[in-house]
């Protein structure tokens, strides 16, 4: 399914915002007696308060377009198919496998197929049956608030599910049975987390956030409790040893601590503190900057956050600016998404009520190896200009994250990278360029372009234990380059290129050495086709 609407051409159908949108074009001639210059203040009062309203009206119709896509894909492989297809797929004497089936539907169709004959009984049968289904949702919209101000904002939501299972001839109950059935998948959301990007680590690598993501599965895990009606409160995990002579642990914060100071999880019939159920929404709502009380208890969230690209060239509009270039342009851009590596049929899970528990958690439907937050500012601020001597530059600061929150281990490893990068390019025109062939020197003239780019980045990596409350960095780097060229356009088919490029490495570990590589030369490059 594909959909656009032009929104100038709605907002067009009233007079009033087409003639906004198209702007006023004439100009009245300036009166020179006071009566009229009088007259004019007291209009100038009414238009300074219709230009208030017409600016609020162009705000409201700042949205140009919006646009969705959606798309599904589904796939069955059927396996022990005993007859023959042949035009359109299909064995027309049996009228198998359906005349549905063969033009793509998914209905499934097993037991009925069993039931004509068209599958084998071979209960050796060894090949699973498999579905697939995946869906893809892409949202779009144009905002222009201001003239050359534009805002490009897109959501999306992807899904993958598979699903397997053994459908064969049970010879001990004479019909076609299921078994071992398996569902796997991924999911991805378009996800806001700017709130926590800018929240830096102290000198030992603790992280604020790190610490609200523990504190808040206390606040999940009671949510949880609370809206589950099999709620045991007097779960308690009894290989826990506590203190001698203390008969309940002291509980603190939502968690229970014996007089050793051990912290260990939280007593909520079945929440525990590692639980997938409690660890996934305290990770979003932390590292998405929300209320623990109030977000979604759910590890698949349903509706897709905006993402957002924006530009402006406006200022080259101001007199100071377009007097020295070119073009000026600023440029920010935004994008985060949040993702379901992997999810697998939990086979413990109880049949519908999910009343079983082990190690103080209850068992869930689909268990999940990893979660990851993927945000990046790229650009976070970006300036392009181009001056009247044809000098470019460019100034763009890039920051980007990796929160991947690993459920095997209950690990949390987070990689930082924050890059600035300066940029200059010049074009030296006309000149001239002398070489020797047969004897006698000849002369050419082309243009020389030169560039010229400084790149900083910092890349970090520190893992975060979620029960011992560790954080340490186990790898990271400065990374330092230069790179410089200068292009000779020789003729259309022949380019001399001069190259010097420099690269240094200074680690923020120990156990990694400092390094530098330089590479420097000349290519010449001849194009055969035209």
């Amino acid at each position: 399914y594909n959909g656009q609407i032009n929104m100038n051409t709605l907002y067009n159908k009233v007079p009033y915002f087409k003639k906004l949108n198209q702007g006023s074009r004439g100009k009245g001639r300036v009166s020179r007696n006071r009566n009229a210059e009088k007259k004019e203040d007291t209009e100038q009062e009414k238009k300074s308060k219709y230009e208030i309203f017409k600016h609020l009206t162009r705000f409201i119709l700042s949205v140009k377009n919006i646009s969705f896509n959606y798309s599904e894909n589904k796939g069955t492989f059927l396996p022990g198919y005993l007859n023959q297809p042949h035009f359109l797929g299909q064995d027309w004497s049996a009228l198998s496998p359906g005349i549905p089936f063969a033009f793509g539907s998914q209905r499934d169709i097993r037991d009925y197929a069993g039931n004509k004959g068209w599958i084998t009984k071979d209960s050796t049968l060894n090949t699973l049956y498999k579905t697939n289904t995946s869906t893809n949702l892409t949202l779009r919209s144009t905002v222009e608030p201001v003239k050359q101000f534009r805002i490009e904002l897109t959501a999306n939501k992807t899904t993958s599910n598979n699903e397997t299972e053994y459908f064969r001839w049970d010879d001990f109950q004479n019909k076609f049975n299921h078994f071992s059935p398996m569902q796997t998948g991924g999911y991805s959301i378009s996800f806001i987390s700017w709130s926590t990007a800018f929240k830096s680590d102290n000198d030992d690598y603790e992280s604020s956030t790190f610490s609200k993501f523990r504190g808040y599965r206390a606040d999940i895990a009671h949510q949880l409790a609370a809206n589950n009606p099999n709620f045991n409160p007097n779960t308690i995990d009894e290989s826990i040893s506590w203190h001698p002579g203390t008969d309940y642990p002291i509980e603190i914060d939502g968690y229970i601590v014996n007089q050793l100071g051990d912290t260990v999880p939280v007593i909520t019939g079945g929440y525990g503190a590692t639980s997938q159920e409690v660890m996934i929404p305290a990770f979003l709502a932390a590292y998405g900057g929300r209320n623990p009380t109030n977000s979604k208890l759910t590890a698949f969230p349903s509706i897709p956050l905006p993402n957002w690209r924006i530009t402006y060239d406006g200022l080259i509009r101001i007199p100071a600016i377009k007097k020295r270039f070119k073009s000026f342009s600023l440029g920010h851009a935004y994008r985060s998404t949040y993702s379901v590596g992997n999810y697998t049929t939990n086979l413990d899970y109880g049949d519908g009520d999910n009343v079983n528990i082990n190690n103080m958690s209850y068992h869930v439907s689909r268990e999940i190896s990893q979660v990851t937050i993927n945000e990046q500012f790229s650009p976070l601020f970006k300036i392009d200009m181009t001056w009247k001597n044809s000098l470019i530059t460019k100034v763009e600061i890039k920051k980007s994250r990796v929160l991947a929150l690993s459920l095997a281990n209950n690990q949390l490893t987070e990689t930082t990278s924050n890059e600035y990068v300066i940029g200059t390019g010049y074009r030296i025109q006309d000149v001239k360029f002398s070489f020797f062939s047969g004897g006698r020197g000849k002369k050419m003239t082309s243009d020389l372009d030169l560039k010229l780019d400084l790149n900083i980045r910092n890349n970090k990596t520190v893992i975060r234990k979620v029960i011992e409350d560790q954080q340490q960095i186990t790898m990271g780097q400065q990374i330092i380059s230069i790179k410089f060229s200068a292009d000779y356009v020789m003729n259309q088919r022949l380019n001399l290129k001069l190259f010097y490029d420099r690269v240094v490495t200074n680690p923020f570990i120990s156990t990694t050495f400092p390094g530098a590589i330089t590479n420097a030369g000349f290519s010449l490059r001849f194009t055969l086709a035209g």
